[in-house]
């Protein structure tokens, strides 16, 4: 089914159902919604609804009204789809990027709903692929959340200039189209098929039965 574009009156309409309610508790904020979903789709894992759509509703899921959250379930598919198809067609993703405190695009907010989708997933990513350029791609998304903020001897691990912030900030989308086709050419490698049980000599009997060997049968096209 092909579904409606996630355009300014959707994204306008998920932020006024969300953002409330995420001032107030867990709900995800319009922003939040776009990292955790861009970080489903781009793994390999199929999270059904069902476990994403109660992350995204957090602890103000009684809070909403059930057409209300059947509304934001489908305006996240449509979100979801739109980022699918931008990724798919080689494309960098459009960020939906709040304010912060100091008037600053909020990547922190914004890399942290990434991060925290990977621990919502039942694939450990870093585990399964096991690849230090694949764990390298996440330095900006890593960088600008904060991750590496904290304290080894009372000296902070990062402490990046503007100049240094700002160059992360522009590698951001480009990274993270990497990592979704990272996992695309995992997913889609070629499985190799393993031959079970003892191969036929070319000696041997043809195995279709009709009693000549195998080298002049079937072997014949082998």
């Amino acid at each position: 089914m092909h579904m409606l574009p996630f355009d300014d009156e959707a994204q306008q309409r998920l932020a006024d159902l969300t953002d409330n309610k995420a001032a107030e508790g867990s709900t995800m904020r319009a922003d939040e919604i776009q990292a955790f979903m861009l970080a489903l789709l781009s793994g390999p894992d199929e999270v059904p609804v069902h476990l994403w759509l109660p992350e995204v509703l957090g602890d103000q899921s009684e809070a909403f009204f059930e057409a209300e959250v059947q509304e934001v379930q489908d305006l996240v598919l449509r979100l979801a789809d739109d980022m699918r198809r931008t990724l798919e067609a080689g494309s960098l993703p459009d960020l939906l990027l709040y304010e912060d405190e100091r008037g600053m695009p909020d990547f922190y907010t914004w890399c942290n709903a990434y991060l925290y989708a990977l621990d919502v997933v039942e694939t450990d990513w870093f585990e399964a692929v096991d690849n230090e350029d694949f764990e390298d791609l996440f330095y900006p998304v890593m960088a600008l959340g904060d991750v590496y903020d904290a304290h080894e001897g009372g000296e902070a691990v990062l402490n990046l200039s503007d100049k240094e912030l700002t160059q992360l900030e522009g590698e951001l989308p480009h990274v993270l189209l990497d990592i979704y086709r990272y996992w695309q050419a995992i997913i889609r490698k070629p499985q190799t098929v393993r031959r079970e049980g003892a191969k036929t000599g070319r000696n041997d009997p043809c195995p279709c039965g009709s009693g000549k060997k195998y080298k002049a049968c079937c072997g014949k096209q082998a």
